[in-house]
C-alpha cells in the first residue's frame, strides 16, 4: 500500500486554465489548494505586474521559488503554478522530487480566444500578440518536462480531472472466481466508461437510490442511455421484501428479460437488492455492481451475498449469487460525508485485524487523512479490502470455512443494529462488536493487552458516537437468528493475534455479559 502522498504542480502557460482545475482537482481530492501567483500577491501586496514594473522580475522569481522550496517541503497539495515557475530548473527539480507534474499546453491564440474580457485586461501582455508567441515559445521546453500533459483548450474541465485522477489512480483489476464463475473486481476512477462494453447492444435497468441519484446519476446517464432508471428511497429500510417487489413491478413494466441487464449504483443496500432482485427476476438476468460507498467497496459489494431484511433481523432471506463484475467507483468515494466514511473504515479496519496485517496498520498510521478523505490513502484502503475479501470468497464463497472470518464483530454487532431496529449505522454497530470480540479475546489470552488496547483506541476513534449497549440477555436472543448460529449454537469469531482467527461456540451468556459490560465501562470513561 504506497498512495501518492505528494504535491500535484499544474504548470503551463498563463490563460490556460492551472487555477480552475486546481481548485477542481482539490475537491476531488480532498486536499488542499495554493494559488503561488495568489500567494505572491498577498506576500507583495501588489498586483504582479506592478511588483515586475516597481520591483524587477529578479525579486519576484527569487520569491517565487523561495515559496515553492517552503511548498515542496509539505504534502498533499495542489499547487496551481505561476506560467514561469517551471522556467528555472532548479524549481522542476524541486516539484520533481516533491510530487508529480501536471502540464496544461495549448498555443497562444487559441488560449486567447478562450479568455474574456476581463481576462485579457488583467493580463497587458495579451495585447502584444508578438511578444506572447516569443514568450510561449521560449517556455516550451520547460512546458515539455512534465509527469502529465493536457490539452487546455479542447478538453473539458470534467475530463481534464477524470486523466488526473486516472493518472494518479490507475485502474486496478482484482480476479475473483465465486464456484468457477468469474465476478472480477475493477476499480476505477471512470466507472461510468467501464460499463459501455458490457451494456452495448442490451437493454439495461440501472437501480439506485435517491441520494446517489442525485450525486452521481447524470454521469452514468451518458454511459448508459436509454437505461430504465429505478430510484429507491435511501436507507436500510429498503432491503425489505416489499421494495424488492416494487423493482419487480418496475422491471416487469419495463418488460425486461433475461438477457438484458440489471445495474446496482450504490452503497450496499442499493448492491444488496439488486443483487437480489437480478438473480431472482426470471430465474437469474446478468448484473453488474457499482459500489459509490467506502462500506460498499470494502464490504458489500464484494462476493456475491445478496439479501433483505425481515421482522427487524438483517440478511434473513437471501442467496449467494455471481455478479458479471464488480466495480469500485473510486472517484465516487471523495463525495462521501464523514459518517460514511467512517463506516466504512470500521469494516475495512476489521479486515485488516482479521486478514492483513499491512491494512491494519496503514488505517492505525493514516488515520488522520483518512478521515479527513484524501482520496489515494481512501482508494487505498477500499483496494486492498476488496482484494483481501476477494481472496477469501474466491476460497469459500458459500461460508463453509475460512469466509467465517469476515464475520468479526458482527455476531454481537448485528444484535446491536437489530436491538436498535436499525436506527443506529452499521459501522457503529459492528465497531461496538468489534471491541466485544477484543474484549473476548483479551479474557480468554489470545491477544496481548497492547494489541487490545491499540486496537480499541483506533476503533473509538472510527467510531466517537456513544451508543447505548443492549445487556448480553437482550442481545442472546437477537443473536440466535444470527445466520452464523448452528445447531443453536452462538458462533464468535475471535482473534488469535494481528491477521490471525478462530471461530468458537462456547462463549456463555455470563462470559458475554462480562465483555460488553467491559466495553460499556469504557464507553462512559471516554
Amino acid at each position: 500500500m504506497n498512495p501518492f502522498e505528494g504535491n500535484l504542480y499544474l504548470t503551463g502557460f498563463m490563460g490556460t486554465g492551472k487555477s480552475t482545475l486546481a481548485q477542481a482537482l482539490g475537491q476531488a481530492l480532498r486536499r488542499s489548494v495554493v494559488d503561488m501567483d495568489a500567494e505572491l500577491t498577498r506576500h507583495f501586496g501588489a498586483p504582479i505586474a506592478e511588483v515586475f514594473r516597481e520591483q524587477g522580475e529578479g525579486v519576484f522569481r527569487e520569491a517565487e521559488s523561495a515559496l515553492l522550496g517552503r511548498l515542496s517541503r509539505r504534502q498533499r497539495l495542489v499547487v496551481a503554478c505561476g506560467g514561469g515557475v517551471p522556467v528555472d530548473p532548479a524549481n522542476r527539480a524541486l516539484m520533481r522530487r516533491s510530487g508529480r507534474i501536471v502540464a496544461l499546453l495549448g498555443d497562444p491564440a487559441a488560449l486567447r480566444a478562450r479568455l474574456d474580457g476581463a481576462a485579457i485586461a488583467a493580463r497587458p501582455l495579451w495585447g502584444d500578440a508578438a511578444a506572447v508567441q516569443a514568450l510561449w515559445s521560449a517556455r516550451q521546453a520547460a512546458y515539455a518536462d512534465h509527469d502529465l500533459g493536457l490539452d487546455a483548450v479542447g478538453m473539458e474541465l470534467s475530463a481534464k480531472v477524470e486523466a488526473v485522477l486516472s493518472h494518479l489512480l490507475p485502474d486496478q483489476r482484482l480476479p475473483v472466481v465465486l464456484e468457477g464463475r468469474e465476478s472480477p473486481v475493477l476499480a476505477t476512477v471512470a466507472a461510468p466508461s467501464a460499463l459501455r462494453a458490457p451494456a452495448a447492444g442490451r437493454r439495461v435497468a440501472l437501480l439506485t437510490d435517491g441520494h446517489v441519484a442525485a450525486r452521481h446519476l447524470a454521469r452514468y446517464r451518458e454511459a448508459l442511455p436509454g437505461a430504465v432508471e429505478i430510484v429507491v428511497p435511501p436507507g436500510e429500510a429498503s432491503k425489505s421484501l416489499r421494495r424488492a417487489e416494487a423493482v419487480y413491478q418496475a422491471l416487469l413494466a419495463a418488460r425486461l428479460e433475461r438477457r438484458d441487464l440489471l445495474v446496482a449504483l450504490g452503497g450496499g443496500v442499493v448492491t444488496d437488492i439488486g443483487g437480489f432482485v437480478a438473480a431472482t427476476w426470471k430465474r437469474g438476468m446478468d448484473c453488474i455492481l457499482v459500489s459509490t460507498s467506502l462500506l460498499g467497496c470494502v464490504d458489500a459489494a464484494v462476493g456475491g451475498k445478496s439479501a433483505v431484511n425481515i421482522a427487524g433481523s438483517k440478511n434473513q432471506v437471501g442467496l449467494f449469487t455471481t455478479p458479471r463484475q464488480v466495480i469500485l467507483d473510486l472517484a465516487a468515494l471523495s463525495t462521501l460525508p464523514g459518517s460514511a466514511r467512517r463506516e466504512g473504515l470500521i469494516e475495512a479496519y476489521k479486515t485488516g485485524l482479521a486478514l492483513r496485517p499491512e491494512l491494519a496498520a496503514f488505517i492505525e498510521t493514516r488515520r488522520r487523512p483518512l478521515l479527513a478523505g484524501d482520496l489515494p490513502d481512501v482508494a487505498a484502503v477500499a483496494i486492498a479490502s476488496a482484494a483481501a475479501k476477494g481472496a477469501v470468497v474466491t476460497e469459500d464463497f458459500r461460508e463453509m470455512g475460512l469466509r467465517r472470518v469476515l464475520n468479526l464483530g458482527h455476531t454481537y454487532g448485528h444484535a446491536v443494529e437489530g436491538w436498535h431496529r436499525c436506527r443506529v449505522s452499521h459501522g457503529r454497530c459492528v465497531a461496538v462488536g468489534l471491541r466485544v470480540s477484543l474484549e473476548l479475546s483479551r479474557r480468554r489470552g489470545l491477544i496481548d493487552e497492547a494489541l487490545a488496547e491499540r486496537a480499541a483506541a483506533t476503533l473509538r476513534a472510527l467510531s466517537p458516537r456513544r451508543c447505548a449497549l443492549p445487556t448480553a440477555d437482550e442481545a442472546w436472543p437477537l443473536m440466535l437468528h444470527d445466520k452464523k448460529a448452528a445447531a443453536g449454537r452462538l458462533v464468535f469469531v475471535l482473534l488469535a493475534g494481528l491477521g490471525r482467527h478462530i471461530c468458537v461456540d462456547d462463549v456463555t451468556p455470563e462470559e458475554l455479559a462480562l465483555a460488553v459490560e467491559a466495553v460499556q465501562r469504557r464507553e462512559d470513561e471516554s
